[in-house]
């Protein structure tokens, strides 16, 4: 376990690529869950999830999924 721990205190790569501003991960959305989604204010596609049907905030799913719970 100590080999891979002191591997893993040399690999850098993430906080080089923040402190850079160019951290590709965990990007904040805010916007719902949508084929479309707003990062930093701007309208992109969204490749990076399963919601690539548009489904996932359509009602009539919620509501199926609230009475299959029940």
């Amino acid at each position: 376990m100590k080999l891979l721990q002191a591997k893993l205190s040399k690999y850098t790569a993430p906080q080089e690529a923040k402190a850079a501003g160019i951290y590709p991960y965990f990007r904040a959305i805010s916007s719902e869950q949508d084929p479309e989604v707003v990062i930093n204010g701007k309208k992109v596609l969204m490749f990076g999830s399963n919601c690539y049907s548009g489904l996932v905030n359509d009602p009539r799913i919620k509501e199926a999924a609230i009475e299959d719970t029940r």
